[in-house]
């Protein structure tokens, strides 16, 4: 049974046509590198059928804890991250159903 506090979130990500090596380790840079208050876990995934999808897979404290981290990453230098995405990168919260 999972704490009730605890959210776990999707972020999808996928890469312009040719730049799919740069966004898998723009990915896995900005994950391992970046403080992150209040993430308790983090797996990266990539997609079998499209090369230039990844995913993460995080669980966080509480919903506010991501959404710091998120205000905190859309000022410290996110845009040049995500030069070699087709879009800006999706975020699913997700919670545990009981």
């Amino acid at each position: 049974m999972s704490d009730q506090s605890t959210v776990t979130v999707l972020i999808e990500i996928h890469a312009r046509d040719g730049q799919e090596h740069d966004a898998r380790n723009a990915l896995l840079h900005a994950i391992q590198t970046s403080e992150k208050p209040g993430l308790l876990s983090s797996t990266e995934y990539e997609d079998l059928d499209d090369p230039g999808a990844f995913y993460a897979l995080q669980v966080w404290e509480n919903p506010d804890a991501f959404h710091a981290h998120m205000d905190d990453a859309a000022t410290s230098g996110m845009s040049e991250a995500i030069q070699s995405l087709r879009e800006h990168p999706k975020t699913t919260i997700l919670r545990t159903i009981n």
